[in-house]
């Protein structure tokens, strides 16, 4: 087993210094078949709106394991099982050092190329730097345990269940592989199973039985744990079972294998400034909050911070099937099918989407009462501000992801710094007067700024507009729909029933208007032999 050589973190393509140096090398966008690049791109549409209904699916099983949990565990039970779970989701991240989420590129790009001892190297590479940092983090997480732990959960019992939790961390870390494995080999079934139905599915079987038998915090804890080892079992089954299909665990030399390091660890590490974004949008602007304001003050943020997120739900469905998809087409140097892929997306994501906006952006008083009741009315504010947010970041497309495969990594790096500073900075300057609404404003003008700066680059990588002309007239009709629904809630103030029937009509509306633009027909051709769905796509 050997190392191989990386590509620089520059403006470069990233890989260019690691081809294969066997001549199974990859072909050109005109030696492959021209149909190929669409039925690619559709494929990946249709993939991910399957992992779309895998993630209401997902919330709907979560819904209900959180409520048979609130109600089974006391108080102090359920907080030192919530901390825990914090810190395994915080340590999915860090611990796989940013390679799980992006695995997917690499081993698309090496399969591309036919460099399979590259493409098994960065497989090993992923679960050994998992296993690596898990073992040290663990470690030290044990040795410690007096001052990370206890300090926040002062009662032993459910210490000790924070001490099991933790083993979550390199577990969903582990998972997460395993979704990007899926994901470079185009199966998104595997995804939908494993991911958004047999995890949450045995969780909740374990929660039921805990609360059935009346058992202790500490059998949830170890159900929990037990859960995601026989996940990782059954997705290392069906991982085998897809290479046998693929025909390619006869090309598995593992004296051959080269681990591809540089090129890997160069792309994954300045990428890590995305997550450094993400926790200024979720926890710093909540801090500085604190600071400043009562408790009362910081849920009137957090109670409508979620449902915002809402609004990026149908664009993570998207992500794990797009970002493969994106690094086949660069590395076939395909850009005119990287360039459609990408409006493609951005489009789908758009229009599946809208329906969140409307809720959250324009009906957002109306839902925030609805939800938390009239003592939260002024988080309506809140929510709508932060749903703008989230939607422009949508409706612009998987930039950020698109820059990483055309080698933009110093680029981004400086952009997602450069806008993290600026989120800090605004929510000093904001909260102090202005309070939740303050924080709005900061995440607000970050995530626009953050997405106007990876698009005007993108019209470079992609020598693209900054707006594809055929998405032009989908994204003025969802411009003047929103306006129309705010002018009307504004003005009239019909409430939430003719809110949501004014919302499905314009969203009937950015359908019919975008149908042709998102190639809504020969993506799902099976709409034909529907009645209503035929005609809406002819």
């Amino acid at each position: 087993m050997s190392a191989g050589r990386g590509a620089a973190a520059s403006g470069r393509p990233p890989g260019s210094s690691d081809r294969p140096s066997s001549p199974a090398t990859a072909t050109t966008a005109e030696a492959r078949d021209p149909a190929s690049t669409a039925d690619l791109r559709r494929s990946q549409v249709r993939g991910s709106t399957l992992l779309v209904s895998g993630r209401v699916l997902t919330v709907l099983l979560t819904t209900a394991t959180q409520i048979v949990i609130v109600r089974a565990l006391t108080k102090t039970e359920y907080g030192g099982f919530a901390y825990a779970l914090a810190l395994a989701a915080a340590g999915q991240t860090l611990l796989s050092l940013g390679q799980g989420r992006l695995l997917s590129r690499f081993l698309a790009k090496y399969d591309e190329e036919r460099d399979y001892d590259r493409m098994f190297g960065s497989m090993v590479l992923a679960v050994a730097t998992i296993l690596i940092t898990s073992a040290v983090s663990l470690t030290v997480l044990f040795l410690l345990s007096d001052i990370l732990v206890q300090s926040a959960v002062q009662d032993p019992a459910t210490v000790r269940v924070a001490l099991i939790l933790v083993f979550l961390g390199p577990l969903d870390a582990l998972d997460q592989v395993f979704v990007s494995l899926f994901a470079a080999f185009s199966r998104p079934g595997a995804i939908f199973v494993r991911k958004y139905l047999f995890t949450p599915g045995l969780r909740l079987v374990v929660v039921v039985c805990l609360a059935l038998t009346g058992s202790s915090v500490t059998f949830l804890a170890i159900g929990y744990v037990a859960a995601g080892v026989v996940g990782l079992v059954v997705s290392a089954l069906v991982f085998v079972r897809v290479l046998r299909e693929r025909d390619l665990l006869r090309l598995l030399r593992p004296r051959h294998v080269v681990l591809p390091y540089r090129a890997v660890f160069s792309f994954s590490f300045p990428l890590l400034t995305g997550e450094l974004f993400l926790l200024s949008l979720t926890v710093g602007g909540v801090l500085i909050l604190g600071l400043h304001h009562s408790a009362a003050e910081v849920a009137s943020y957090r109670a409508v911070f979620n449902p915002s997120r809402l609004n990026n739900a149908v664009q993570q469905a998207f992500a794990p099937l797009f970002l493969p998809l994106a690094a086949r087409l660069f590395t076939r140097t395909d850009l005119n099918g990287l360039r459609q892929s990408y409006w493609h997306t951005a489009g789908f994501v758009a229009v599946l989407t809208f329906p969140v906006f409307v809720l959250t952006g324009p009906l957002a008083p109306d839902l925030t009462v609805l939800l938390f009741g009239q003592r939260y009315v002024d988080s309506g504010l809140v929510l709508a501000l932060l749903s703008v947010g989230y939607y422009f970041s949508v409706v612009l497309g998987f930039n950020a992801y698109t820059l990483q495969v055309t080698g933009c990594i110093r680029y981004l790096v400086g952009v997602n710094l450069g806008v993290t500073v600026l989120n800090v900075a605004l929510n000093l300057a904001l909260v102090p007067s202005y309070g939740a609404v303050g924080v709005a404003v900061a995440n607000l003008s970050a995530l626009v700024v953050q997405n106007l700066l990876n698009q005007w680059a993108l019209r470079r990588s992609l020598d693209t507009g900054f707006v594809d002309r055929r998405l032009l007239p989908c994204y003025l009709v969802i411009l003047a729909a929103a306006s129309a629904l705010w002018i009307l809630q504004a003005t009239v103030q019909p409430g939430l029933a003719v809110g949501l029937a004014g919302g499905a009509v314009a969203w009937i509306v950015v359908l019919l208007v975008s149908r042709n633009a998102i190639e809504l027909a020969d993506t799902f051709p099976a709409l034909r032999r529907v009645p209503l769905a035929r005609w809406l796509i002819r």
